[in-house]
């Protein structure tokens, strides 16, 4: 994006707040929307933005207890895409798919952004772009009962680790740990147990198939203390940092400034801020957008 344009977008664009958007109601008129311009001529007719989410992975994106009904998920993800539809003056519709599938989707077209916690990794941005949007870390951890093995990071070289087959970013950082830190400690590399999502990993644990499990700290946070307090303990600090990106086709440039722009005017209104000390992120926030870990201007 050219900053001077991006500028004049920001000048001009109506800052609006972050209420929840209703997916049946009919889109305001955007005639003074220069936020709104920046779409697509097909996403500004069809007054909807398709966001890929999967609402299993809290506080980004979940599903009450005691329901099933995906029309009311809710997380920062789920906030955070509302209030980008809100600032582009459109619908925003979640779609959810098997995880695998959400890059396909944006191919074909299927659905227009994906925005369920997705990590920018060098090996994606072949196919698409990612506008960033917060910072994970992964964090390695236990069942509180098994703590005293595992007093710092290190401690978990030689261990078997639960980490999910899909989750590249995780399985890379810890394929990193064991050169960075076991090898040269003189220590055994870290032994992976691949599960088939986060479910089967806590079940792995829980079954004392792994003794460790690797996860989003803002993810496993959450457990520890909202969901399954005093039954996990986390192991040390994160082990890297990871951008998480709200995943754009790379043949949509226009969407991808377009989101850009908006994820910008809903920092600098703080909104973004709002949303983050909401569900107890703040410390993950990024300071300005980025685009595939880049300036966006």
């Amino acid at each position: 994006m050219k900053k001077r344009a991006i500028c004049a977008v920001f000048a001009a664009a109506l800052l609006a707040g972050c209420g929840g958007t209703d997916a049946d109601a009919p889109a305001p008129d955007q005639s003074d929307n220069a936020l709104h311009a920046m779409l697509p001529e097909s996403i500004r007719k069809a007054g909807e933005l398709r966001v890929g989410n999967s609402p299993v992975y809290p506080p980004m994106s979940y599903l009450p207890k005691g329901t099933e009904d995906r029309n009311k998920r809710q997380g920062f993800d789920v906030d955070l895409a509302r209030a980008i539809g809100e600032k582009l003056g459109v619908r925003v519709t979640f779609v959810t798919q098997e995880y695998e599938q959400y890059i396909p989707s944006l191919a074909t077209g299927r659905i227009d952004l994906i925005e369920s916690a997705m990590q920018d990794l060098e090996s994606r941005r072949a196919t698409v772009d990612f506008v960033d949007y917060y910072t994970t870390g992964p964090q390695l951890f236990t069942l509180a009962d098994k703590a005293a093995r595992f007093p710092a990071e290190i401690d978990v070289c030689g261990a078997k680790v639960a980490v999910d087959s899909g989750d590249t970013g995780y399985r890379n950082a810890l394929a990193s740990f064991s050169q960075k830190v076991c090898a040269p400690a003189g220590k055994p590399p870290v032994e992976e147990l691949t599960t088939n999502g986060t479910a089967d990993a806590l079940l792995q644990i829980g079954q004392g198939r792994a003794d460790v499990g690797i996860r989003g700290a803002e993810s496993i946070r959450y457990v520890t203390s909202e969901q399954e307090p005093g039954k996990y303990a986390l192991i040390g600090k994160p082990i890297t940092e990871i951008p998480v990106g709200i995943a754009v086709s790379k043949q949509q440039p226009e969407l991808r400034d377009a989101v850009a722009a908006a994820l910008t005017a809903v920092m600098d209104d703080g909104t973004y801020a709002q949303i983050g000390d909401k569900w107890g992120l703040s410390d993950i926030l990024r300071p300005a957008v980025t685009i595939n870990g880049q300036p966006a201007s």
